[in-house]
């Protein structure tokens, strides 16, 4: 594989955000797409889903049975990977124009490629 993905334990992976450029956190009431720096303080009582990432790396923080647990998903040298970018909705636009994301490929038992998993790695302006 060309992807490494190491558990972060909770009391690390706040400490972890800044370190990455950009933020994508999914909250009960509302989604926020922004640089890392510019993100407002987030009440994680209400957080379901973040993503923090850049070309690099990506640190995902996830809730799981009833606790917020994060893995931290880091590119390595010779990978598979297809790169593709999607139009970011007007809503977002203040953060850039295209979502770019890494789907690393995988081999399935027949051989045949999939996906084996998706990382963000950063936002781009047309």
């Amino acid at each position: 594989m060309s992807y490494r993905i190491q558990k972060i334990e909770p009391e690390d992976m706040f400490e972890r955000i800044a370190d990455h450029t950009y933020a994508l956190v999914y909250m009960i009431s509302e989604i926020l797409l922004c640089r890392t720096s510019e993100l407002p303080e987030i009440d994680w009582e209400e957080c379901i889903e973040a993503r923090f990432f850049d070309n690099d790396k990506e640190l995902h923080i996830f809730e799981k049975d009833g606790r917020m647990q994060a893995v931290e998903i880091t590119e390595e040298d010779g990978s598979d990977c297809l790169v593709r970018k999607y139009q970011l909705a007007k809503r977002f636009t203040d953060a850039g124009d295209l979502l770019c994301v890494h789907e690393y490929l995988d081999y399935d038992e027949d051989g045949q490629a999939v996906v084996g998993l998706t990382r963000l790695a950063g936002i781009e302006e047309v």
